[in-house]
C-alpha cells in the first residue's frame, strides 16, 4: 500500500510539473516587465530628497533600474523616477505605483502636512494620494492628532 501511494504522488508531480514551470515562468516574466525596475530601492539609486514645509514627511526620489525594456524605453523618455513618502521617524507611509514613470519637478510636489493628509504629484496629470489610511496602517490605533 505505502509502495502504491508513492507511485500515485509522483506520477502527479511527473504529469503537472511542466504545466507548474509554465506558471511560474509566466509569473517571473510578468514580474520582470512590469515591477522590477522599481522594486529594489535604497542608497544606491535615490536620486534626492524633498523635506515637507513642516517637517512632518519627507519624499525620496529614487530612480528605475533599466532592468525591463519599459523601464528602459521611459528611461530613455526621461521619465526616471518613483516616490516613497516618509514620515519624520523614517517609516515608509506611501510610494507611487510600480508603473509610475515620474520625472524630477520638485515644484510640482504637494508634501502632506501635520493637518493636511493629501499628497498631490504630478505624473502625466495632476494624481492625488489621501494618506490617511496608510498613516492609520502605520501607527495603528492612535488618535489623528497624535501622529
Amino acid at each position: 500500500m505505502k509502495h502504491n501511494i508513492h507511485i500515485f504522488f509522483k506520477n502527479i508531480l511527473r504529469k503537472n510539473a511542466v504545466f507548474i514551470k509554465i506558471i511560474l515562468v509566466l509569473i517571473m516574466v510578468m514580474w520582470w516587465w512590469f515591477f522590477s525596475s522599481s522594486s529594489f530601492y535604497g542608497d544606491f539609486n535615490l536620486y534626492g530628497t524633498v523635506e515637507g514645509v513642516d517637517g512632518e514627511y519627507y519624499i525620496n526620489m529614487y530612480e528605475h533600474l533599466p532592468t525591463t525594456p519599459l523601464a528602459v524605453y521611459e528611461l530613455i523618455k526621461g521619465d526616471r523616477y518613483f516616490y516613497v513618502l516618509y514620515n519624520k521617524q523614517g517609516k515608509k507611509i506611501w510610494r507611487s505605483p510600480h508603473y509610475a514613470y515620474l520625472y524630477d519637478d520638485v515644484n510640482s510636489l504637494f508634501i502632506p502636512t501635520k493637518d493636511s493628509k493629501l499628497l498631490r504629484y504630478s505624473e502625466e496629470d495632476w494624481s492625488d494620494a489621501d494618506i490617511d489610511n496608510k498613516i492609520k496602517e502605520v501607527y495603528g490605533n492612535i488618535e489623528h492628532n497624535q501622529y
